[in-house]
């Protein structure tokens, strides 16, 4: 009877298997976006950023506080400043495992009809962290780069 019975999956497999799933690391990123009165944390802390862009992150910061400005003046994850969103739907588009992988959210925000952000990831530290986002006519990490926000590409 035991060689015919499937082998059980442990409660410790299932959140292995889901770390593999590119999109299941961006569905969460809006779980406060959908929430009513959510706390959100420094933008930062945000997400599981990809080492390389943590680092134009933080450099970007301390730019902006130098100059007195914000470089990023609308938040990337939902391509606006303001939000009320709807109809999220989170979906892989590549994936090369163990290495790079391509997930699309889409949803209304607003009166908006929709939405499209692009993320690239990249398998880092045995999982996959966000390596930029991109919307339309912006790329996070070509801001992050930029000297200013007079620089910013538009």
């Amino acid at each position: 009877l035991a060689a015919c019975t499937p082998p059980q999956q442990s409660q410790d497999e299932a959140p292995a298997r889901a770390a593999t799933d590119p999109a299941a690391v961006i569905r969460p990123l809006y779980d406060r976006y959908m929430t009513p009165d959510a706390e959100f944390p420094s933008f930062q802390e945000q997400a599981p950023w990809s080492n390389g862009l943590s680092t134009l992150l933080a450099a970007m910061s301390q730019r902006s506080e130098q100059i007195n400005e914000p470089i990023l003046d609308f938040d990337p994850i939902i391509g606006a400043q303001d939000y009320q969103l709807s109809n999220l739907d989170v979906a892989n588009e590549a994936i090369s495992e163990g290495s790079h992988a391509v997930v699309r959210a889409r949803f209304n925000n607003a009166t908006t009809t929709q939405t499209n952000i692009v993320y690239d990831l990249i398998w880092e530290d045995d999982r996959w962290k966000v390596d930029n986002i991109r919307g339309e006519g912006w790329d996070l990490r070509q801001i992050a780069a930029a000297p200013n926000a007079d620089a910013i590409p538009h």
